[in-house]
């Protein structure tokens, strides 16, 4: 999900890719900025190669953990979890969730939540993951809450793209 991932959807070119499948590694609902969230990103991406998508029915972040359980425990959410962890090749954007974040402009981050990440040295945020300046995941209550693969899954999949975009996310 992202502005990132949005400009590589818009810049993919048509071709006829009837043998892939696309498949979100993070929850695509929301009330804003819906061009930006994984399922239609997906869906959009699927289209243009003539393929077919899976859809991830979940927030890319909960309000608890709890909740988020209780969430991974519906075969829908947790298949398509597990259809992700498959793939031969993720596509992901990187963030800022400090400066300039989508996730606070889109509704996902409160003031208070940027806050905390600042203060826990967050640098950047993979597939909404937070880590640290050398790449570690930070351990901050805000990594729990999220429904997607994590650093360890994307670490696991054959070939993963980041893409960033913004002078804000060079560091």
């Amino acid at each position: 999900m992202g502005k990132s991932v949005y400009a590589f959807v818009e810049e993919y070119p048509y071709r006829r890719e009837d043998h892939l499948h696309i498949v979100p590694l993070i929850g695509g609902m929301g009330q804003s900025h819906l061009d930006l969230h994984s399922n239609i990103l997906s869906l959009r991406l699927a289209q243009k190669i003539n393929s077919s998508c899976s859809y991830l029915y979940a927030p890319a972040m909960m309000d608890n953990s709890e909740l988020k359980e209780r969430l991974l425990s519906s075969l829908d959410i947790f298949g398509v979890l597990e259809e992700g962890r498959s793939v031969d090749i993720a596509v992901v954007g990187m963030g800022n969730p400090v400066k300039n974040s989508t996730m606070e402009e889109i509704g996902y981050l409160s003031s208070e939540d940027v806050s905390s990440l600042k203060k826990s040295s967050a640098i950047g945020d993979l597939n909404s993951q937070f880590y640290d300046i050398n790449g570690n995941a930070l351990n901050h209550p805000l990594n729990e809450r999220v429904i997607g693969l994590n650093m360890e899954d994307l670490r696991n999949i054959p070939e993963t793209v980041a893409i960033a975009e913004g002078l804000n996310k060079v560091q």
